[in-house]
């Protein structure tokens, strides 16, 4: 039996919410939750590849010419909604070029159950966390079993879309390590890390409700790594790729203070040097905290502020405040670490003084970098559901978009909003005192080139215009 797991390119995304040119610069990440899948496979000896359609730049016809030389009995795809049309091509590229069962997961699934199996060429789908669910699958198609008990699992049945109870991995330690050397680790970036860099999870799940982000049932079941599995997994970085800094992927590394703690002691108390960085709140840390994370190796922190006036991020459901924001400011660059700043401009309901507000916090608070995105209306949240009711997007927008019955972008929700996103990233990055900081901070000829790079994406601001994936 062998697997193939396909990460489809994100070319054609035209409904995220940050710049296309900004994503260049950011670079491509690894798709941790195949990677996850794959280790478990290879543990119980099932023959498995990964193929990173994005990070390796492929087209239809590359896919097709890898899944043939693969020659899988299993094709999983991983889904975002965002690209979820590639994920669909996808599935059609590998019915012409095999006789794969196909079978699509990922965070669309929980979304769009019913959405993901319209396509004739997508078999099964599964909803949740898939480690051990998948794993299940493989052995019951490679053994005629059916499949209709497993977790997670959404199949049809009698001309209807049928739903298993979604699947959450309760105890994460249980878990191997994901499946890194399956992966095409020299074609990942990150703008601010050394290379090569390795990316890991220390948590899942997350208890907060901004009105902006796509929430699911898996999010309010919050499960942290114990800090000695987190540790073990970062010396196996370094040990087996040579990595040179860790990059954080959930949501908020320091949502449970003794957590972080722990993992910060832990890798003082093995004496691991290791830069590392990660996303967080500025109402998930505290001064002494900080100054535990920098001893400990940590180098940036990526807050997501969103705002700098108050009455927007009261509507974003943020639950944080001004005062907050630069209180967690200050300590971080007391602590000596820099920051990544995240701000949202062009929410619903904004005006011209509001989305100014933010671009004068922006430049108050001074961050090291800061991402400017456009407010979206993403599926199944609060934001959605507001825009519905002023009649700023179509009810049925995001169905008609995942099934390919429409193709073009959701409105904006404010009038220029892209002129202002580009007004944001000028009023903040080409001030000299701005480029006089990052240019002493530049200490090596990779931190140069990504520096030009980030410099030329703001040059050629524009927003993602690509056409999807065709088969």
């Amino acid at each position: 039996m062998k697997v193939l797991l396909i990460n489809p390119p994100y070319d054609g995304n035209i409904n995220t919410w940050t710049p296309e040119s900004t994503n260049k610069a950011i670079g491509a990440q690894p798709p941790m939750g195949i990677a996850y899948i794959a280790a478990m496979l290879e543990k119980e000896k099932i023959d498995v590849a990964i193929l990173d359609a994005n990070a390796l730049g492929l087209g239809a016809q590359g896919i097709r010419d890898a899944i043939k030389r693969e020659g899988p009995d299993i094709i999983g795809i991983t889904a975002m909604t965002l690209i979820s049309i590639n994920a669909a091509a996808v599935s059609r590229i590998a019915k012409e070029a095999s006789n794969a069962v196909t079978v699509i997961g990922g965070p669309h699934v929980t979304l769009f159950q019913k959405e993901t199996l319209e396509a004739d060429s997508v078999d099964y789908a599964m909803d949740g966390e898939s480690e051990y669910s998948f794993l299940e699958f493989v052995k019951a198609i490679g053994s005629g079993r059916p499949v209709e008990k497993i977790e997670g699992m959404v199949y049809r049945k009698n001309g209807s879309v049928v739903a298993n109870k979604i699947a959450i991995v309760e105890d994460l330690d249980s878990l191997p390590f994901p499946a890194v050397h399956l992966l095409p680790n020299g074609s990942y970036s990150l703008a601010n890390a050394r290379s090569p860099f390795g990316s890991i999870v220390t948590s899942r799940g997350c208890p907060f409700k901004c009105a902006f982000c796509i929430r699911g049932p898996i999010d309010k079941s919050v499960r942290f790594r114990d800090p000695k599995n987190v540790v073990d997994e970062i010396e196996f970085l370094i040990r087996d790729f040579a990595v040179k800094e860790i990059n954080i992927r959930n949501d908020t590394v320091t949502l449970k203070r003794s957590h972080i703690t722990g993992i910060c002691e832990e890798l003082l108390r093995r004496n691991i040097k290791i830069r590392w960085q990660g996303p967080t709140r500025v109402d998930c840390v505290d001064r002494e905290m900080l100054f535990l994370m920098k001893r400990a190796g940590c180098h940036t922190l990526r807050y997501g502020i969103e705002s700098g006036n108050q009455d927007t991020l009261d509507r974003m459901g943020k639950g944080t405040t001004l005062k907050q924001i630069r209180d967690a400011v200050k300590w971080t660059k007391e602590a000596g670490l820099e920051i990544m700043a995240y701000f949202m401009i062009g929410y619903i309901d904004e005006t011209e003084e509001s989305m100014t507000d933010t671009i004068n916090f922006a430049r108050e608070i001074d961050p090291d970098g800061a991402i400017f995105s456009i407010g979206t209306p993403l599926p199944n949240t609060e934001l959605f559901q507001r825009a519905v009711e002023k009649g700023l997007i179509d009810p049925d927008y995001w169905k008609d978009f995942v099934t390919g019955r429409r193709y073009d972008r959701a409105p904006y929700l404010v009038k220029d909003a892209e002129k202002w996103a580009r007004k944001a990233l000028w009023s903040f990055y080409f001030r000299p005192r701005y480029i006089v900081k990052r240019l002493r901070k530049i200490d090596s000829w990779d931190a140069f080139r990504k520096h030009a790079v980030g410099a030329y994406s703001f040059l050629r601001f524009k927003m993602h215009k690509q056409e999807p994936l065709t088969s």
